[in-house]
């Protein structure tokens, strides 16, 4: 799985850290590392069983995170059955992730990293919507799937995937297609595409671990916080990645 191969690239950073703190919102998970490094990742809140663990439990065991070993920690994550627990897995990783810069595209920008040709058709799955306006404004036709837009104008049923991705061009899948163990399924459907790219904030920034997967560019952040505290208690009051000060974007070549 990925996410294994994920966790062994971020094994070595993680191995000598242990969780500081650990706090968890509407929407993003956060964590931060004895050495001061933040990670946070996209914990799916609309894909939470009915029934499941309530998040005041979550955030019980969150608290109790602190003090422990980061990398076992991060294992028992990328192994847990809930989305929340594999976004907190994968927040651990990119917290320690140290991009090769032989691999650094010079746009950091997805949309511009990987432009759309005028003939192309260019699927998405999961709606980032800088990045679908750019690319609607160069391509010749856009193919959109996200669980949370689907009674939205050309969003498409994602029973369609298997019809529709076979043939986009270029398709842009967002992280958290790894968090919640679909990304593998989907890269099987593009078939056709030049390039795969994998977006968003909860994209780990290991491109060693998706060599021979299809996905061929990685587009995610890099976390520089001057206060993790103060993100954290962001993270708990509902703020979403986009109100976290000291983000910067980052695109990787994979192979």
């Amino acid at each position: 799985m990925l996410l294994e191969r994920v966790l062994e690239a971020a094994a070595p950073g993680l191995s000598r850290r242990r969780v500081q703190a650990a706090r968890m919102g509407a929407r993003i998970v956060g964590v931060v590392l004895d050495d001061g490094r933040f990670g946070a990742g996209y914990h799916l809140p609309g894909e939470r069983p009915p029934g499941s663990v309530s998040e005041a439990d979550l955030a019980g065991e969150l608290r109790m995170l602190t003090g422990q070993p980061a990398l076992e920690v991060a294992r028992r994550c990328m192994q847990g059955e809930t989305t929340f627990h594999r976004a907190l897995g994968v927040a651990l990783c990119n917290a320690v992730a140290e991009p090769d810069p032989a691999r650094l595209l010079v746009d950091p920008d997805a949309a511009a990293a990987v432009p759309a040709r005028p003939t192309d058709t260019v699927g998405f799955v999961g709606y980032v919507g800088t990045v679908v306006r750019r690319v609607q404004a160069e391509a010749a036709r856009t193919i959109i799937f996200d669980r949370s837009q689907e009674d939205e104008e050309d969003v498409y049923p994602e029973e369609r995937q298997p019809e529709l991705l076979p043939v986009c061009d270029l398709v842009f899948i967002t992280g958290s297609a790894l968090i919640n163990l679909t990304l593998e399924r989907l890269l099987t459907y593009c078939t056709r595409a030049r390039e795969v790219v994998l977006l968003g904030p909860s994209t780990p920034l290991y491109p060693e671990a998706f060599v021979g997967s299809g996905v061929t560019v990685l587009a995610g952040f890099r976390w520089q916080i001057a206060d993790p505290e103060e993100a954290l208690e962001q993270i708990a009051a509902g703020a979403h990645f986009r109100h976290l000060k000291g983000r910067t974007s980052v695109t990787l070549r994979v192979e």
